[in-house]
């Protein structure tokens, strides 16, 4: 086998890999742990900075409020105990890529650029009494030019980060 040969597929296979791991949805949630979460079951929305899309605003108003619904919050205009705020970015992302096309160290090569939009989703839960930041989650993901990809990438991040929603009485205090 030639050496050369395999140390160029071996480098070629590490340059994908980071290109694998960042098209991966990106999901974290942070919560006041001090807080019993069971004292909450009705919500209302307040404007955050949507998406200018009112479709696409339509589609992450629906897929929080499934998610919410499915753990037993009800969305209340009257009396509710906590407010929910969404808002959403988009960023670019640029990579070069670059490889050589002459022989070894000629100097000759091409270098391309990759332009990866970025949508950003930041959903928080607030108190409706008190106002405090209770629940904050947000999900990061590539956009596409196929809204049924979107549709479903944005389903699965709502259902990641709600996935331990409402957050356990482990840790919590019990006040409010």
């Amino acid at each position: 086998m030639n050496v050369a040969w395999l140390r160029t597929a071996l480098l070629i296979r590490a340059c994908l890999i980071p290109l694998s791991l960042s098209a991966e949805q990106k999901i974290s949630v942070d919560y006041d742990r001090d807080v019993d979460f069971s004292r909450y079951s009705t919500y209302t929305w307040r404007e955050g900075r949507p998406v200018p899309n009112p479709l696409i605003d339509k589609r992450v108003l629906d897929a929080i409020d499934r998610q919410l619904s499915s753990r037993g919050w009800t969305k209340a205009d009257a009396a509710p105990t906590a407010i929910v705020v969404y808002s959403a970015g988009r960023d670019v992302h640029r990579q070069l890529n670059g490889w050589n096309s002459g022989p070894r160290w000629s100097g000759f090569g091409t270098v391309t650029v990759e332009e990866k939009q970025i949508g950003q989703l930041l959903v928080d839960i607030y108190d409706a009494f008190d106002g405090r930041l209770l629940w904050r989650g947000f999900a990061s993901d590539t956009i596409s030019d196929n809204p049924e990809k979107n549709q479903k990438r944005l389903n699965d991040a709502a259902a990641k980060l709600f996935k331990q929603f409402p957050p356990s009485r482990a840790g919590a205090t019990g006040t409010r």
